[in-house]
């Protein structure tokens, strides 16, 4: 009788399995996200939106290509900081400023400050920045008079210079027009004082000063505004003759102006864009506050000095000095600023 076959089982052994991964290996990095691929003309502009501030303390710490547009000069061409009159926010934006200002690296065009800055940030300005076109200064009471006379040397190629509710002098006006050549437009507006000039006759004011010294030494003007200005007919005369280019002129508030007659004729022939002393002020950006003055109160103990306190009259008028009339009598500092 055959012997019975004989199985032998084996177990079949499984392949042997690679040792997984230890768990504290590092996963791999996400995508990008999206915004980081823009091109960096995009981001800058985008940054240019934000806000100076903003993209100084914040989005420069976001990634590594912002932190290099970030230190681009070609980010720091045009510089816009609008302090939205918080006294607590100023020694941020002086910083943000003069950062800004170094980061452009001699290519600022165009700055525009409003409601901050003082004497040392418009020395910093003008010390590294002198390819600069395009200066506007708004409400910046800490610029005292001389010192744009002091620092105007330094702007050669300076096209537009727009003054809001900040001191000037005469003497800047005059160095301005000598030392910027090729000054287009210029812009020196305050707060419309109606009614004051017998006032300011008293208080022995040439109220034609600022006219004279924009006539004399800046022919090559086409655009000017003087709103609230209080020259006469006689300032408004030696502008016309002293710029002859001149293609556009704001006049409104300007209430000693008589436009009636021979003079109002002549603006109208002359200036392609004319606006007249009462015109609409729809549209204008900042105030256009109108300040009355009675010329009866001249007889009394509330004329023209006491009508409003000096701190408010120098915010109304700020070209007004008390003490001494004569800017060229001045004393300069070390930095050539007056005091």
């Amino acid at each position: 009788m055959p012997k019975p076959k004989r199985y032998e089982w084996r177990i079949k052994q499984k392949p042997p399995q690679k040792a997984a991964a230890p768990s504290s290996a590092t996963p791999p990095p996400p995508p990008s996200p999206p915004w980081v691929e823009l091109p960096r003309e995009i981001t800058a502009d985008i940054f240019r939106r934000v806000g100076v501030v903003d993209t100084l303390l914040n989005a420069q710490n976001v990634c590594n290509s912002w932190w290099e547009v970030c230190h681009d000069p070609s980010m720091w061409r045009v510089i816009d900081m609008r302090n939205p009159e918080d006294m607590e926010m100023d020694v941020v934006f002086h910083k943000s400023c003069r950062v800004a200002v170094d980061r452009s690296q001699g290519q600022l065009s165009k700055i525009n400050i409003e409601y901050f800055g003082n004497n040392g940030l418009l020395k910093c300005i003008a010390e590294r920045s002198n390819q600069l076109r395009h200066l506007r200064l708004v409400g910046c009471d800490n610029i005292s008079k001389g010192s744009l006379a002091a620092v105007a040397k330094n702007f050669p190629l300076l096209e537009e210079l727009h003054i809001y509710l900040t001191s000037i002098s005469i003497v800047d006006i005059e160095v301005i027009g000598r030392s910027c050549s090729q000054l287009k437009s210029f812009t020196l507006n305050v707060c419309g004082f109606r009614g004051g000039l017998t006032g300011f006759r008293r208080l022995q004011i040439n109220v034609d000063d600022q006219a004279h010294a924009i006539a004399l030494n800046m022919p090559e003007l086409q655009h000017l505004a003087l709103f609230g200005n209080t020259m006469t007919n006689e300032g408004l005369c030696a502008i016309l003759d002293g710029c002859p280019l001149l293609e556009s002129l704001d006049l409104r508030h300007c209430y000693s102006i008589d436009l009636e007659g021979d003079v109002g004729t002549r603006c109208r022939q002359q200036i392609i864009d004319l606006k007249c002393p009462h015109d609409c002020t729809h549209g204008y950006e900042l105030s256009a506050q109108i300040c009355d003055y009675n010329p009866a109160d001249d007889e009394s103990d509330h004329g023209l000095s006491n009508y409003y306190n000096y701190s408010d009259f120098d915010y109304i008028y700020p070209d007004l000095e008390y003490d001494d009339f004569n800017y060229l009598s001045g004393d300069l500092d070390d930095d050539g600023f007056f005091w």
